[in-house]
């Protein structure tokens, strides 16, 4: 009987794999087809019948309003589900995985006789909590449990290399391109546990988009030149829907054949959209491929070098890169990678099947995770114990295990010891016995056999010697070459402000399980009386400063229907979030000390909208727009650092393929879903660029105003102190250098600007800086006749150098402003004419 899960799953987006852990290693489980993996395709001829795998994958060309591939990467998406037009039934991504789920479990119940209850299920490192969310769901959906443990999948890539590899230490990176996602993954090992450094990834870069490339960009052109089909193309894929489902399973297979060969012939028959059909015929290179997936490997080796240098590495430090997915059997990819210049240049280790490797990593992962068991309750008179231990260790000496012994009746403990033992071991183990603890309670330790599995007996002993039945009195452990460390958050999350700035509460990198609360202050009051009121806590994954460039994957809100009593602006509220190791999930709960009361928000898989197709359209425009403006804006101020961040935008076409996945968005879910991530992802960059651009301007801006308040300290003879502060900030400016950003800058020049305001106060020139600051202010004024009359007063008072009559004009200038307004223009009184 198995005491740990055992069985590991490759969910994936082209091909998904169980595994297995036994005794004598790890094996990937073959289908009814004896493939080692399935296709992720599910088919429904008719209603109740629903076939997965390699007839469905085939369907996708033959019957695509039947059949669906590649909805792995919608999941989490709200309205994602796809119609089965002859059934009438539409399925979420959640239970077209969920489908699959059931097929691979079915696929080891035909070898052992019983379906898995439990499976290790791995996602991608890059997956946003919404999709670890959804991927849960549809494991529970497949009967799979509703806490199943997830596991990323360059981790469970490592794993399995890393149970071929003899080495003490070593650093490794993962390069996991799989058919619809990308992971780099810096790993280590030290004394056989594998932590995970680094990670840096795009859960919306995969093979697929190099299939539709070759479809958009080779064959969808050749169709309408050869076929004289004007108006084929992939946003009027409605039409000509069968059409493009052949083509692109043609490309993938073609992309797949020229992995050995260096090129191939694509043949198939096409509607000619007159109920006929015409043949159509195309040569595609391995070079024409390469051409076309460049800017993707592009991307993806990019995604290396920035986990590099977070992680301050080189690549040099790394021993090996470990080939993950599908894609990387491209010989195109191989050279890129090996390449020093353009590639990571790291040793490649492809001596795993990169199909099933991340399958295999995850089943030996799975052997270091119990199975879920009901506790034993024991009756009067009788004993029952609870057992904490690791299914797993490198070492074979010093394991510890502890336990609690229950009764069902009251039991003096004292009385008690536990001895723990295993008589087969090599050498047998007998422990030492063990004295209970008041509540029951022990702990020991103890040794395993090298290389095997080693059960363990416990044994009760009252204090007459005589031994007492004890329930759940076994327990085994089993010798491993290498074992995962703590799970750690690969995104960082936080929550959105009122301000519209993101603030990180638990950073990437975190171990897990983690907690952390934090103290905010609301911006508005919650009455009673004004039911439409509401204070909402944007719930956020990403890295970026701005909120909206980051993922929501949650929404927690406040309304008045929710307190006692109302509710004033600026009272605490402490926001705790609660993330889990196993399977991701968040809590996250707010606290409000003055209510008494606390408001509870789970990471929601339906908060992931995909977008309509006419709003990806306006904000794509605006974003081209906007990086036209940039580029024109680098060139005029000369920002060799936005030139260069621009050139890469270019170097890797990311706004050409962005124009193709919104106009595929306009027919496609998953095309609609990506568009959103990617646009977000190019306005994080273009607000990158356009720092890069303001940073000069303010370094002027700040070291002009650095001058004046030095020539007024000269002019008044400032103190010590004045001097001192003046210092203070220059050393500052001087230390940001080459790293300052605008905030930093910015921050600097409203310290010089209120420094300059106090030294210009000392002076006989303060009134007339402030005439001058009110006068450019003038369209603000309450009484424009008032102001003019006023301005046309002071302006004499400027030419006879009166000062009082001056301070006179000022103070009547002030009262025709809005409330506010006059401290406004005291304060650009500091600032350079």
């Amino acid at each position: 009987m198995r005491e740990t899960i055992d069985f590991g799953i490759d969910l994936g987006t082209t091909n998904s794999a169980i595994a297995v852990a036994e005794d004598d290693g790890v094996r990937v489980i073959k289908n009814n087809d004896g493939w080692d993996f399935t296709p992720s395709a599910v088919w429904v001829p008719k209603e109740g019948v629903i076939h997965v795998g390699r007839r469905a994958r085939e369907r996708t060309e033959s019957d695509p309003d039947n059949a669906y591939a590649e909805f792995k990467l919608e999941m989490g998406a709200a309205g994602a589900g796809r119609l089965f037009e002859r059934t009438g039934i539409t399925l979420t991504p959640e239970e077209l995985s969920a489908e699959v789920l059931k097929s691979l479990r079915q696929d080891a119940a035909h070898e052992y006789g019983h379906q898995p209850e439990a499976a290790v299920i791995t996602v991608p490192a890059s997956f946003a909590l919404n999709q670890n969310n959804a991927t849960s769901s549809a494991a529970a959906l497949a009967g799979l449990g509703e806490h199943c443990p997830l596991v990323q999948e360059p981790t469970a890539a490592a794993i399995a290399y890393g149970v071929q590899d003899t080495s003490d230490s070593a650093h490794w990176m993962v390069f996991d391109l799989g058919g619809g996602t990308f992971d780099a993954a810096l790993m280590s090992k030290r004394d056989g546990e594998l932590q995970l450094i680094q990670h840096a990834g795009d859960p919306y870069l995969g093979g697929k988009l190099i299939d539709w490339a070759l479809v958009d960009d080779l064959l969808a052109p050749a169709v309408r030149r050869d076929l004289g089909l004007g108006d084929f193309s992939r946003n009027n894929r409605r039409r000509w829907r069968k059409n493009f489902a052949k083509l692109k399973l043609e490309a993938e297979n073609a992309k797949i054949a020229l992995s050995r060969a260096g090129s191939v012939e694509i043949s198939t028959d096409l509607d000619d959209g007159s109920g006929g059909t015409e043949p159509f015929e195309f040569t595609l290179t391995r070079g024409a491929l390469d051409d076309l997936a460049l800017p993707f490997y592009t991307r993806a080796i990019r995604l290396c070098r920035d986990a590099l240098a977070q992680s301050s590495l080189r690549p040099d430090h790394i021993d090996r890169l470990l080939l993950v997915g599908g894609a990387t059997l491209s010989p195109g990819l191989r050279e890129l990678l090996a390449d020093p210049v353009e590639g990571p240049g790291i040793r490649l280790d492809h001596s795993q099947d990169p199909t099933t490797v991340v399958a295999r990593g995850a089943a030996v992962f799975a052997r270091t995770v119990r199975l879920p068991k009901k506790p034993h309750r024991a009756a009067p008179g009788e004993f029952a114990i609870q057992l904490h231990y690791p299914a797993q260790s490198v070492d074979t000496t010093g394991i510890p295990v502890s336990g609690k012994v229950s009764s069902g009746g009251a039991v003096d403990w004292a009385r008690f010891t536990v001895t723990l033992s295993n008589p087969d071991g090599r050498p047998p183990f007998r422990g030492p016995s063990t004295e209970l603890g008041t509540d029951g309670s022990f702990y020991t330790e103890v040794a395993i056999d090298a290389d095997a599995r080693s059960r363990f007996t416990v044994e009760l002993t009252d204090n007459s010697g005589t031994r007492r039945n004890l329930a759940g009195d076994t327990f085994s452990i089993t010798h491993a070459a290498v074992v995962p460390g703590d799970a750690v958050l690969t995104g960082t999350l936080g929550i959105g402000k009122a301000d519209g700035t993101f603030d990180p509460l638990l950073r990437k990198g975190t171990t897990l399980p983690a907690q952390v609360t934090k103290p905010y202050r609301t911006t508005i009051p919650l009455r009673r009386t004004q039911p439409d009121a509401v204070i909402r806590i944007p719930l956020l994954e990403g890295e970026r400063r701005r909120a909206d460039r980051n993922t929501r994957v949650g929404l927690l809100e406040i309304r008045p229907r929710d307190i006692r009593i109302d509710l004033p602006a600026q009272s605490e509220v402490e926001v705790t979030f609660e993330i889990q190791a196993s399977n991701r999930e968040v809590l996250v709960t707010a606290d409000i000390p003055l209510l008494e009361q606390q408001f509870e928000a789970s990471i929601n898989r339906s908060e992931l909208l995909a977008p309509e197709h006419s709003e990806l359209v306006d904000r794509l425009h605006d974003l081209e727009q906007r990086a036209h403006l940039l580029q024109d804006q680098a060139e005029e101020i000369h920002s060799e650092q936005a030139r260069t961040r621009l050139e890469d935008l270019s170097d890797q076409k990311t706004i050409p393929q962005l124009r193709k996945e919104v106009d595929a968005a306009a027919v496609d879910t998953g095309a609609a879903v990506t568009s959103d991530r990617r646009i977000r992802d190019v306005e994080a960059q273009l607000d990158d660029i356009e720092e890069a651009i303001e940073i000069p301007g303010l370094q002027r801006e700040l070291w002009d105003l650095l001058s004046a308040c030095e020539d007024i300290v000269e002019q008044v003879g400032g103190g010590p102190s004045d001097r001192r502060e003046l210092q203070s900030m220059r050393d500052r400016a001087s230390s940001l250098g080459d790293d300052a950003t605008p905030a930093d800058l910015r921050r600097l020049i409203k310290r010089a600007g209120e420094f300059h305001v106090e030294l210009l106060r000392r002076t006989d020139q303060w009134e007339y800086a402030v005439f001058h600051a009110l006068v450019e202010m003038r369209d603000e004024m309450y009484s424009r006749a008032q102001a003019d009359a006023a301005i046309l007063e002071g302006r004499r008072a400027v030419a006879a150098g009166d000062r009082r009559a001056l301070a006179g004009v000022n103070e009547r200038l002030r009262r025709l402003l809005p409330p506010g307004a006059a401290e406004e223009a005291e304060r650009l009184s500091g600032g350079i004419n």
